[in-house]
């Protein structure tokens, strides 16, 4: 055997029937010479009920090799010519050299060149479906009647990695709407060692794409700072993600939330800036619920309008120059509504170290009582909702009952357009925020 062409170890060929007339010619000799290209470690003949004589006689005639080959044919009489139950025993047959005897897909080579056509198409779709990154066939100068003349026979590689990639790419195109972008950024474009042989555009747009789903997969979990500085760097590699690139509307998105205030470097503006800055973290976070919604992740979800409305609070009380962690013991207006939750037999605020701490609840009821901030009302009418108590008593909180058994479309979308509602009465908050901030949910048009 010729050792030096071919890498591939393990060779699977189909066997057909040859013509009867010139059967050496027609089926031995072709797949001998296949047999003969390459350093196999296994042989696999695939042939159908009928073609077992000829298989077994290619067996024969290579019983001088190291290896044996090994005959696995088609099960049932008549699937030669059925494509579908041919795939099916051919896609099982690769599945146990892969899977079962550890072979990589890229030390196995396919042999389609005989048989039926539905076993040749079935082994190319089969190769295609295991990223086998070689196909091959016999071909030749063919004389009378159609045949290749002896001696004319030449072999023939098929490489199905473009086909193999683009279906990774439109795989790739599926997650990303989905909002899988963790699973797109850990994935990459699998050329082993013909890389060369993908065309430049669809390398570079499924480096795009995965390059892209860690700045989306870094954005939905909050992680604003290194979502930025992906997008702030390869622009020209993102703008190769088409629908995917981020918009420039994002990129000023990121960098608002990218940016949290300092108490020590904004001392004099911190409750100031900490006002604008909630403001867009709250849209934000009510985009981010609604995506764990739609995923069917309902916890997280339940978990996230809780902290909606309580981050509400906090930026309507920044609004007002106060932060609800950090509350001046010695302030007037504190003193004065931690005296009224004292008279009203209320649990007063938390003190610590010449600072007070207010509740989601406390942080309502201040805004109501001393700034009359026309939002209060409606925050504390949302708190007492059925879903803000049933986050309190569920698994991620203090519970131990899941919130997916009492929540359903319905529930949600009556929630989200609440939550919406008391966004919409606060003049500081544009309804582009809102409309950025769901701008990372790829299934729905972004016209």
């Amino acid at each position: 055997m010729n050792t030096s062409k071919i890498e591939s170890s393990v060779l699977l060929l189909t066997i057909g029937t040859g013509n009867q007339n010139n059967i050496e010619d027609s089926l031995y000799t072709p797949l001998q010479k296949s047999i003969d290209d390459g350093n196999w470690t296994q042989i696999i003949l695939l042939p159908s009920q009928s073609t077992l004589q000829q298989a077994k006689e290619v067996k024969r005639r290579n019983n001088h090799l190291l290896i044996e080959p090994k005959i696995i044919p088609i099960p049932n009489d008549g699937d030669e010519n059925d494509a579908d139950a041919t795939f099916t025993h051919f896609d099982q047959v690769l599945r146990k050299i892969i899977e079962s005897d550890g072979i990589p897909s890229e030390s196995i080579t396919l042999d389609f060149t005989r048989g039926t056509k539905a076993m040749s198409a079935a082994l190319v779709l089969a190769g295609v479906a295991w990223n086998i990154p070689i196909l091959r066939y016999i071909e030749g100068e063919r004389g009378d009647g159609g045949r290749v003349i002896a001696g004319t026979e030449k072999i023939k590689s098929v490489n199905p990695e473009v086909a193999t990639a683009r279906q990774q790419i439109i795989m790739i195109e599926r997650l990303m709407r989905r909002g899988d972008f963790e699973a797109v950024s850990k994935l990459s474009i699998k050329n082993s060692s013909r890389k060369e042989s993908l065309p430049e555009s669809m390398l570079t747009q499924s480096k795009a794409y995965i390059y892209v789903a860690k700045i989306y997969a870094a954005w939905d979990r909050f992680d604003y700072k290194s979502a930025l500085e992906l997008m702030t760097n390869n622009e020209e590699l993102i703008s190769s993600a088409g629908e995917f690139s981020p918009t420039q509307e994002m990129k000023e998105w990121m960098g608002h939330l990218a940016e949290i205030p300092s108490r020590e470097i904004d001392s004099d503006q911190y409750e100031e800036r900490m006002a604008e800055y909630t403001g867009y973290l709250v849209c934000d976070l009510l985009a981010n619920a609604e995506r764990r919604f739609r995923d069917g992740h309902f916890e997280d979800a339940g978990t996230r309008w809780y902290r909606v409305l309580e981050l509400i609070g906090q930026y309507r009380l920044f609004d007002h120059g106060y932060d609800s962690g950090r509350l001046p013991e010695n302030d007037d207006k504190v003193k004065e509504f931690n005296n009224y939750l004292l008279k009203k037999k209320s649990k007063p605020l938390d003190s610590r170290n010449g600072f007070m701490t207010s509740s989601k609840f406390q942080t309502f009821r201040f805004l109501k009582k001393t700034f009359k901030d026309p939002m209060s009302t409606l925050l504390l009418s949302e708190a007492n909702k059925d879903y803000v108590r049933a986050r309190n008593h569920g698994l991620l909180a203090h519970g131990f009952k899941s919130l997916s058994s009492g929540l359903n479309q319905d529930d949600a979308t009556e929630i989200i357009k609440s939550l919406n509602g008391i966004l919409k009465r606060d003049k500081n908050i544009s309804d582009q925020w809102i409309l950025v901030a769901r701008s990372l949910d790829f299934s729905q048009s972004r016209v």
